[in-house]
This record gives structure tokens, C-alpha cells and sequence, in this order.
């Protein structure tokens, strides 16, 4: 049985991520031996890529400097014989003689020697270029054995043989989430607004997890400005006593504020656990780990005391450990005995470890939000990942660059998603609390979840969806319409907006003593909804 993880930091160092190069390389090693590349062959034809490219940019260069030449020369030419024509009557005919004589000689240099180089250059290019991708072509399909090897799966096979108290489903299914749902009291409210762009569902030490980005719509503001100039005639005394008419003018401005659309995208780890199940709080990060001489964790710790000598809030009492206390600030909790029980001493270290490093980990980069049994991480450093972990990301032409390339991608991955669980793995009751029940039991169907759905039609583009008159980015919805046998099919909505223009005036007082209406013209954005099929193929009978 795998071992508990109670420092998550120093087991990354010297266990998984050591451990983790092995399986990459492991990996790597075996498709390479069945798809049976010729290696010796794809770095021949790779070193003619690279050396026709090195000669194509040369040529480049060359071709862009004897053009740069030719634009000079012509310049020069155009320069010259506008000089003639406007100075011909003030110049000698010796020099109008001399500067068409240049002209001429120039002139020739051009069509003899100038043009027939670039010509030969471009031609030289074209050549180099094409032999260039016909090499290329010949290079994927001395890859293409290897390229068809790499699959959906095969990032989240590694990290489980690596972690094995972690394990990825094949694709996040209606038990999955009902379990999240029954047990734990996961709400679907969550997605009544959201989007889901993907989603990786598992069981961390036969929990359940799910690590998905989701898309939703932030209804926000935008001012329009409109403006309008005024002229009108006043009369007054010159210093002289004497009346004169003077012209006047202004410009008035208005605004409107109307509704807009935003879109945010967000990426989250949701686990579900029943330790502490009552317990409820919200920690944001701070960054105030290791900073105890900082003003702002002074203030914090002080504004913590104060809320804990309040008898006024009965569930929060402060912790021995002050610097845990504040660095990992939860003074929102609604159960503190719970919360004791939760973050022992040994979970307050680890977790104090994981904050102030930002050599191995990210240190202070997530927010933590328990609400009973369901725990969400949202991390900082996941949100710049792709993790729809798509084949293409492996696939090259170059095979010591693909083996280059499938460690460097598969590390970076693993290290992003390691640190994303750590502060679950830094609490040891997480770790020791198993569900009593096998969510896949033998007489449940694997079907995917309408979370997998969404998932599928982003990834196929919203663009098949969306309305024709949408303007704006879309929040994709799914409902299963029909299913035979292992046939599904999936009716999508596109939900986005079109924009009308519109104009309001606004009355604004003017200097000459008269409301004016100010035009102003504004966006409004109004719900339109497209639709369109999904129809899907899926084996439920994996296991």
C-alpha cells in the first residue's frame, strides 16, 4: 500500500520528481520501440532541414540587402531627374549633361546587374524553400508511427504510475459527479452560469477530484462618451468703451453607462473529502509567509488577536502557532475544533513549508475554499497552463526533439499539477480518510458527464454553435437528447450577445445660457442563443 505524503515539498525533490523522469523516459522508450522509427534516417533528413534553413535565411538576407540597394538606387534615379526637370533653366548644360549621364549609368546597373540578382535570389529562395518542406514532409512520415502513438491519456497514465495514490479517469462520467454530488455535497449551481472548457476527473486516495476550466460571463460596465460643440454671439466693450460682437464656442460632453458582457476563465482543483465535514472557510493568498517583520503581517496578526478576543465570535479561536495563523489566514472558519483537527501541527509546518518556498513549488499562489466536505484550489500557476492535455502537444517532426520536448512538456505538467494538489497532501487527515463505498461498482454504467460534453463541444469550437448574429465570446450548455446503446446524442447551445447601436441624448447646460441634448452613442448588448449537435461514440465498458 503507497505511503502517506506528509511533506509534499520533499517528496516532490527526492521522490517524485526523480521518480517522474523515469517514467517519462520509460515511456518515451516504449513507443519508440513500437512504432520502430528509423532514428539514423529522420536525424539525416532533419540535419538537411536545419542546414537548407541556415542557407534559406543567408539568402534572405542577402535578398533583403540588395533590395534595400535597389530602393536606394531608385530613389536616387526619381531624385535626379525631378532635379533636372526643375533646375534644368539654372543648371549649366554641362551638369544637366553629367547628372543624365549618372541617371543613365544607374539606370543600366539597375535592369543589367541589380534586378537579374534579386530575380536570382527569390528564385534561389523559392528553390531553397520548397526543398525545405518537401524534406519536412518526408520527416512527419518518418515520424508519423510515433506521432499516431500519442494519445489523450498518456500525460495522466505517467503521473499515476509516478503518484500512486493518484488516479485520472478516462473521462469524467455521470457516477463520478453524482458521487461528488451525494456524498459531498457538491452543488450544481456552480455550473448553471459556467462553461466547462475541460475537465480531469480522478480519485486521490479513492477521493474524488476534478481539475477543470471553466468559462463564465461577468456582467460588467462600459461608458460611452459623446460630445457637442455650441457657438453662439455675445457682445461686449472693447477697452476702448466701444460695444463689439464676439463669437463663443463650447464643447459639451455626456456619458452613458450601459451593460457589457465580460468573459473570465478560471481553473480549479475540486476535491471532495469528508474529514472536518462541517468546516467552512476562505483563504486567500497573502504572500505574507516568511515575512514576519512586515508591516502588513503585523497588522494581520494584530486584526486576528483582536477577532479571537472578541467572545462575540465563538467558533474562532487563534492557534498556538501565530505565523500559521496569519500566513495561512482562515479566520472566517465557522468550526475552529474541526479546524484543529484538520491542521494539526504537523499539517501547519507542511503547509508553512509549501507557502514560502518559490524554488521547488510556487509558494503563496493559490486560494483555499473549504465549504463542508467539497475543497476547491485555485492556483495562480495553473491558470497560464493548457491542460486539455491535447496529442499535438507531442507530435514532431525531429525525433531527438520530440524526445526532448515530451520530458520538457510532461515535467512541466506534472510539476504544475503536483504543487496544485500539495496543500491537500499537506493535511495528513486527508490522507487518511477513504470513502466506505465503491463508486464503481459492477452494476454502474460508465457514462460521461454533461461536464465532459461541454468540454468536447469547446474543444470543437464554439463557432459550430454559436448564433449568427453573436459578437461576443459564448458560454456553451449541453443536454443529452437521446441515447442508443453506446450512440449519444448531445444538443449544445451557444448562449452569447449581439450588439444594436443606440443613441441617447443628454441635456447639458451650455455657456449660452440653454440646455443642448448631447448625442451620445452606445452598444447595447442583447442575449442571443445558438445551437447545433454533438453526436458521440463512447466505449462503456472500459476498465
Amino acid at each position: 500500500m503507497p505511503h502517506d505524503i506528509y511533506d509534499p515539498l520533499e517528496e516532490f525533490t527526492n521522490t517524485f520528481q526523480p521518480r517522474f523522469k523515469e517514467v517519462s523516459e520509460s515511456t518515451f522508450g516504449e513507443l519508440a520501440r513500437e512504432a520502430q522509427v528509423d532514428v539514423e534516417a529522420n536525424r539525416e533528413t532533419c540535419r538537411k532541414i536545419y542546414a537548407n534553413e541556415e542557407e534559406l535565411d543567408s539568402v534572405k538576407a542577402k535578398g533583403g540587402w540588395w533590395k534595400a540597394v535597389c530602393i536606394v538606387l531608385w530613389i536616387l534615379v526619381a531624385g535626379g531627374i525631378v532635379s533636372i526637370i526643375m533646375m534644368h533653366e539654372e543648371w549649366s548644360e554641362e551638369t544637366i549633361l553629367a547628372i543624365a549621364l549618372f541617371l543613365i549609368l544607374t539606370i543600366a546597373i539597375l535592369f543589367i546587374r541589380i534586378h537579374p540578382l534579386i530575380k536570382s535570389i527569390n528564385k534561389e529562395r523559392d528553390c531553397l524553400s520548397a526543398t525545405i518542406e518537401g524534406l519536412k514532409d518526408e520527416a512527419w512520415k518518418q515520424m508519423s508511427p510515433l506521432n499516431c502513438l500519442y494519445d489523450w491519456d498518456i500525460f495522466t497514465r505517467m503521473m499515476s504510475k509516478t503518484v500512486p495514490k493518484l488516479e485520472f479517469d478516462p473521462y469524467f462520467t455521470t457516477q463520478r459527479l453524482a458521487d461528488l454530488k451525494y456524498t459531498y455535497g457538491w452543488d450544481d449551481s456552480f455550473n448553471s452560469e459556467r462553461s466547462v472548457i475541460y475537465s480531469h476527473s480522478g480519485l486521490i486516495n479513492g477521493n474524488p477530484f476534478v481539475i477543470c476550466r471553466t468559462r463564465k460571463m461577468v456582467p460588467s460596465n462600459k461608458t460611452y462618451y459623446g460630445s457637442k460643440i455650441i457657438y453662439w454671439t455675445e457682445t461686449e466693450r472693447d477697452v476702448d468703451g466701444k460695444t463689439r460682437t464676439v463669437q463663443r464656442s463650447e464643447t459639451l460632453t455626456a456619458s452613458v453607462d450601459a451593460f457589457y458582457p465580460t468573459y473570465s476563465e478560471t481553473t480549479r482543483l475540486i476535491y471532495g473529502n469528508t474529514a472536518a465535514p462541517d468546516l467552512i472557510f476562505y483563504r486567500k493568498k497573502s504572500n505574507l509567509a516568511g515575512n514576519e517583520n512586515s508591516l502588513s503581517f503585523k497588522w494581520r496578526n494584530r486584526s486576528i488577536r483582536k477577532k479571537a478576543r472578541n467572545l462575540s465570535n465563538a467558533d474562532f479561536a487563534m492557534m498556538t502557532n501565530e505565523e500559521f495563523e496569519v500566513a495561512f489566514d482562515t479566520s472566517n472558519r465557522n468550526h475552529n475544533q474541526q479546524f484543529a483537527l484538520l491542521f494539526t501541527p504537523l499539517a501547519q509546518e507542511n503547509m508553512l513549508k509549501l507557502l514560502k518556498d518559490k524554488k521547488v513549488g510556487f509558494g503563496d499562489d493559490f486560494d483555499f475554499v473549504k465549504r463542508q466536505m467539497i475543497n476547491t484550489i485555485i492556483p495562480d500557476h495553473l491558470q497560464e497552463l493548457d491542460l486539455d492535455m491535447n496529442p499535438k502537444h507531442y507530435q514532431h517532426f525531429d525525433f531527438d526533439k520530440a524526445k526532448e520536448e515530451f520530458h520538457a512538456v510532461n515535467a512541466r505538467y506534472f510539476r504544475y499539477i503536483y504543487f496544485s494538489f500539495a496543500p491537500l497532501l499537506c493535511v495528513p487527515m486527508y490522507q487518511q480518510i477513504r470513502p466506505h463505498h465503491d463508486i464503481y461498482g459492477t452494476d454502474m454504467k460508465h457514462e460521461s458527464s454533461f461536464w465532459e460534453h461541454e468540454a468536447l463541444a469547446n474543444f470543437w469550437g464554439e463557432g459550430h454553435f454559436m448564433h449568427s448574429d453573436c459578437v461576443t465570446p459564448n458560454i456553451l450548455k449541453t443536454q443529452r437528447k437521446s441515447v442508443q446503446k453506446d450512440k449519444t446524442t448531445i444538443m449544445v447551445e451557444a448562449h452569447g450577445y449581439c450588439k444594436e447601436e443606440r443613441v441617447t441624448y443628454v441635456s447639458r447646460w451650455g455657456g449660452d445660457g440653454r440646455w443642448h441634448d448631447v448625442p451620445v452613442y452606445w452598444d447595447e448588448y442583447l442575449p442571443v442563443t445558438g445551437s447545433g449537435y454533438l453526436y458521440l461514440k463512447e466505449d462503456n465498458e472500459f476498465k
